[in-house]
């Protein structure tokens, strides 16, 4: 049997051990006589419990507490979907720690012999000594009782010391505790705990005013910060680093704690898909944290540089509610992938096209994140969700417009399918009437930054077509204008919200057809449909009061021109607070039963799709951009 040497006891490296030691690898984990820093409590983000329950730990202990995100001092806008538990930190090791026991792991006090094969770093920062990492820090912690603020947790953005051109990021979160609460800070760059601590307050307590009746109750746990991240630098002659080990850490927030237990998860299937190969697990573990880390190398190599840029971005769109820049707050601050046009469930699809399906969206995830990456970092976050996990999104509506000409798409044209993957996230920034100018020194970053970002993706978007498919670069051109023109409609009119999503959503269809020579009318009907079933989808998510798929509450839909709801209700300047009693549950059902019938519409266009595999598909579609509806599943009748 294959031996492993886990050399740290922390979550990252008991993770790996229950992963390994279910997978039929005999574990050894080497941990420390006591820990280099008090106890603490943690944040314990989405990513972490997804991978505690895929390996079997109950999470419902911990209760999932909603968070708020503060980056200027006016503005704590909550971030639906994106709860946080507060854990202390014994306890999640000895619960991991047990589990991992339980499966086989054993576990050893102390240093234990290097046995020749595979050997996991989980050490923390201890284990980047002798290395210089991008980026170091500090990050505190402290329990205090007294008052208890109220039922979120609340992260901070702390602006960069204006007199400092290279200043580091900083962010203080508190989260409710029983009988008061937990304050944490972290920072990069030369700063003492104390004054750090200090500054957390401070910036708290503009948005918690019960933080002035508290008493510490007990001492400031504090550690060491690393972001220093990058695929190559994880894998050396020592081992397979995970989390701080290997300076996996948000280098804007400093949480670390899902990276750590990912990658620690990583590390283990790298070496269980190459039990005798240790050469070819580095391999394996390079290329997946590649994959998952997307984003984080560029931003770790310049978050000194890029800091600033990258803050007065978040500040100038804090109280914005365009699509692109609440995707963008999700993409920087949190730990999970952002999909642009996504549903938060996942979608099903026919067993026998995943083969074929699966390594064509993994293409267009490639290329895209090849193309947005180096300038733009955390944009290409939002090209990264899990293939295994399919979700709505364009790449599918392509791929059956292809099936239904009886082609299945090659790899070269993924590139086609990101091209207008990418100039979808650009029209997002676009969204919405111009963000009204504001007179303020040096540059309007708001509106900067919108199209910056807008006409850079729409450009790199034009250059992928150009060079992949150079003969349907003017249909492109003119999907663009076509885009430009009823966005402006529906900004000055406030109506025709539902004509920019059916564009949205027919374009890769068309394209598709026109690659795969399959009958176009039946397949862009369909795509029509679709966008506006999307549309009166979000109405839905937005008058429950749910996580719309844009990340845009009921008001700014309204505000933004992105509703069908003033058009459905024959109110131009309708306003969410005028949606209450009998007029909101009236919007719910108009908006349901458009809905319903933009996707009757949706369903006869399929009927006229030959193709088998091209209807099952599609309609799978469909099903999943309709379920907010609460309509009937008809994937079985294709």
């Amino acid at each position: 049997m294959s031996q492993v040497l886990v050399v740290g006891a922390g979550p990252a490296g008991s993770v790996a051990a229950a992963v390994l030691a279910r997978g039929g690898m005999r574990v050894l984990v080497a941990c420390r006589r006591s820990h280099p820093i008090p106890n603490h409590d943690l944040l314990l983000g989405k990513p972490a419990r997804e991978v505690l329950r895929s390996i079997g730990i109950a999470v419902d202990r911990w209760p999932v507490l909603p968070v708020s995100l503060a980056v200027s001092g006016q503005t704590a806008r909550p971030v639906p979907d994106a709860g946080y538990s507060l854990v202390d930190r014994d306890e999640l090791c000895g619960t991991l720690r047990e589990h991992a026991a339980g499966l086989g792991a054993e576990y050893v006090p102390g240093k234990t012999d290097r046995p020749g094969g595979h050997v996991i770093l989980a050490g923390g920062g201890g284990h980047l000594r002798g290395r210089t990492p991008h980026s170091t820090g500090l990050t505190s912690v402290q329990r205090f009782i007294g008052a208890e603020p109220d039922g979120r947790v609340l992260l901070r953005m702390l602006a960069p010391p204006a007199d400092e051109p290279r200043g580091h990021p900083r962010c203080a979160w508190l989260a409710p505790a029983p009988g008061g609460c937990a304050v944490g800070a972290t920072a990069f760059g030369d700063v003492t705990p104390d004054a750090l601590l200090d500054e957390a307050f401070a910036a708290l307590s503009e948005f918690e005013p019960a933080l002035a009746n508290l008493r510490a109750a007990g001492p400031a746990a504090t550690g060491p910060l690393y972001a220093g991240f990058g695929p190559g630098g994880a894998v050396d002659e020592a081992g397979l680093r995970v989390g701080d080990a290997a300076g996996l850490v948000n280098p804007f927030t400093g949480e670390g704690l899902s990276h750590a237990m990912q990658s620690g998860q990583l590390a283990a299937r790298a070496i269980l898909a190459h039990p005798d190969d240790p050469e070819g697990a580095a391999r394996e573990y390079s290329r997946l944290l590649d994959s998952t880390y997307v984003g984080y190398f560029e931003t770790a190599r310049h978050v000194s540089s890029r800091y600033h840029l990258a803050w007065r971005v978040l500040n100038a769109g804090a109280s914005s509610e365009s699509p692109f820049f609440a995707k963008s707050r999700r993409a920087i601050v949190l730990s999970e992938a952002v999909p642009t046009l996504t549903t938060p469930e996942s979608m099903t699809v026919p067993v026998g096209l995943r083969p074929a399906l699966l390594p064509f969206l993994a293409a267009c995830d490639e290329v895209s994140v090849a193309t947005v990456r180096r300038e733009w970092p955390f944009l290409a976050r939002m090209f990264t969700a899990s293939v295994d996990d399919l979700r709505p999104r364009p790449a599918l509506g392509f791929f059956g417009a292809m099936l239904a000409g009886g082609q299945v798409p090659a790899r070269g044209h993924a590139t086609v399918t990101a091209a207008i993957e990418i100039a979808t996230l650009g029209v997002l920034a676009f969204l919405g009437p111009a963000a009204a100018p504001r007179e303020v020194r040096g540059v309007d970053w708001e509106s900067a930054t919108t199209v910056l970002a807008g006409d850079y993706l729409v450009g790199r978007a034009s250059r992928l077509i150009a060079q992949a498919k150079p003969g349907i670069l003017w249909t492109f051109s003119d999907w663009i204008t076509e885009l430009a023109a009823l966005r402006a409609t529906a900004t000055t009119s406030g109506s025709g919200a539902g004509t920019v999503f059916s564009s949205l959503f027919e374009f890769p269809l068309r394209v598709g057809a026109h690659l795969g020579d399959a009958p176009s009318e039946p397949l862009r009907a369909y795509g029509e449909a679709l966008g506006r079933v999307f549309l009166h989808a979000e109405d839905v998510l937005a008058l429950r009061g749910t996580r719309t798929r844009l990340d845009v509450t009921l008001p700014g839909l309204l505000a933004g021109r992105i509703s069908a709801l003033p058009e459905l209700l024959s109110i131009p300047d309708l306003t969410a607070s005028s949606l209450t009693g009998a007029r909101l549950a009236t919007a719910l059902a108009a908006a349901a039963e458009e809905g319903d019938r933009a996707r009757k519409t949706a369903t006869d266009a399929l009927t006229r799709v030959e193709n088998p595999s091209a209807r099952r598909l599609l309609g799978c579609l469909l099903d999943s951009v309709a379920a907010p509806l609460g309509l009937e599943s008809t994937v079985d009748s294709w």
